[in-house]
């Protein structure tokens, strides 16, 4: 194979790669307020598994983000409340109407107890390092994958 088709074999595989991954880093459609306060639940009982059994957010002056969830054979419910955060209506306010609320709540209370500061900042704190350690681990694997693909595609040119 000639250099300048090996460039170009290499160059597809790069983009393939960047798709890769990109896809390897997405996350659910989940809202991110919804998935915070359910990593803070996770962070404060630390279960070995959960399941979620009901979501349920209210806008009004704060977001109010309701979970309940089995654990342990026990039923629990949280909530999370997030501050008012927008400016004025924008389309994105309009179209996403969640996304007017902070990303950090300032309340929440786990099986009818309120979490307060300290408390309520490490919850947080542990929950945030959660998510960044998981979004680590999905681009670890894409940039895994990716390079597996591009090595085949090298190699296959020979």
């Amino acid at each position: 194979m000639s250099d300048r088709n090996r460039w170009r074999t290499a160059l597809r595989a790069g983009a393939l790669a960047g798709v890769l991954v990109l896809a390897g880093c997405s996350g659910s459609t989940e809202d991110v307020r919804i998935t915070l306060c359910k990593d803070m639940v996770l962070a404060r009982l630390n279960p070995p598994s959960v399941q979620w059994t009901a979501v349920t957010t209210a806008p009004g002056d704060d977001l109010a983000v309701g979970l309940r969830f089995a654990v342990g054979g026990r039923d629990g419910r949280a909530t999370c409340r997030y501050r008012y955060d927008a400016v004025d209506d924008t389309a994105l306010t309009l179209a996403d109407p969640l996304s007017a609320y902070s990303t950090s709540p300032y309340r929440m209370t786990l099986d009818g107890r309120a979490i307060t500061n300290p408390q309520l900042a490490e919850t947080i704190k542990q929950a945030m390092l959660k998510q960044g350690r998981a979004f680590l681990d999905r681009a670890s694997e894409g940039i895994g994958r990716a390079a597996d693909e591009i090595r085949s595609q090298l190699e296959g040119g020979r």
